[in-house]
């Protein structure tokens, strides 16, 4: 593998490595995957992790959350992991109603895309 040019310049957490493929490896000392990524934008946003973790309220109770990058990153986690804490908190909720009728469906904007997209529900329309 061979190091980038502007990997010298930078930071640790934004150390990156160009691998025979082309593909760009995570080689920030944070990085306990190092991941393997065919975009550069791909391995920028996993890098923003190391750059912006957001931590858990809950972390001083044993959650184990190392935080994402996003603020909508951390508000999914609380829906899923701490919900009282998110509902007595306000924390917005990221789910969308499937609008197909009879369907109870709740689910993230895209997977709510995605189901709608199922081919029961594409038989079933008039």
């Amino acid at each position: 593998m061979q190091q980038s040019s502007d990997q010298q310049q930078s930071s640790d957490e934004l150390a990156y490595a160009r691998t025979a493929t082309g593909e760009f490896k995570c080689t920030s000392s944070r990085c306990k995957t190092q991941p393997v990524f065919k975009r550069k934008c791909d391995l920028t946003k996993h890098q923003n992790n190391h750059r912006r973790p957001r931590e858990c309220p809950k972390a001083n109770e044993g959650c184990p959350y190392e935080g994402g990058a996003e603020q909508k990153d951390l508000n999914r986690h609380l829906w899923s992991h701490h919900p009282v804490y998110a509902r007595e908190n306000n924390i917005p909720e990221e789910k969308t109603q499937c609008d197909y009728p009879g369907c109870d469906y709740k689910g993230r904007k895209d997977n709510v895309r995605r189901h709608k997209e199922n081919v029961r529900h594409r038989r079933e329309q008039p």
